[in-house]
């Protein structure tokens, strides 16, 4: 009985170490761009991934995760003139976006059993030419907060 719990147990540390070494690689394919790109790509599976944004005109992003979570900054970035769109989905795992507080937020979501939550300043409160950033974010058993509070 011994040996076949230990068999068992050996099993699943190898599909857990399998899945991850996967889950890195396939998110390495999927990562586009770096901190200064005016668009940029990230993806965590089955991990963790910190992205800091210093785009001068960033103009859109999209962020992926699975079993996984992001960390997204963009408090360093200036949005293109014409605005910008981020595109975050997540499924059982978590997204977070921070955000300067002067920016105007757009927050379209999409939820199945997960939450999207936005903590920005309110669009009333900001002038009418500050920067527009437009959210699109869908959760699927994991959660979503675009903030600007840390």
């Amino acid at each position: 009985m011994i040996r076949k719990l230990v068999r068992a147990a050996v099993l699943i540390a190898v599909v857990e170490l399998a899945a991850l070494i996967a889950g890195l690689a396939i998110s390495r394919k999927l990562t586009r761009g770096d901190g200064d790109s005016n668009e940029f790509q990230v993806a965590a599976i089955f991990g963790g991934r910190k992205f800091k944004s210093r785009a001068p005109g960033l103009r859109s992003g999209s962020v992926i995760t699975s079993m996984g979570g992001a960390d997204i900054d963009l408090r360093d970035a200036t949005l293109d003139s014409s605005g910008a769109n981020l595109e975050v989905k997540t499924m059982m795992g978590g997204i977070r976006v921070v955000v300067p507080a002067e920016w105007a937020v757009d927050l379209a979501a999409d939820t199945k059993a997960g939450g999207v939550e936005a903590r920005v300043t309110p669009v009333e409160s900001l002038p009418d030419d500050a920067p527009h950033l437009s959210v699109r974010a869908v959760a699927r058993m994991g959660g979503v907060l675009v903030t600007s509070e840390i």
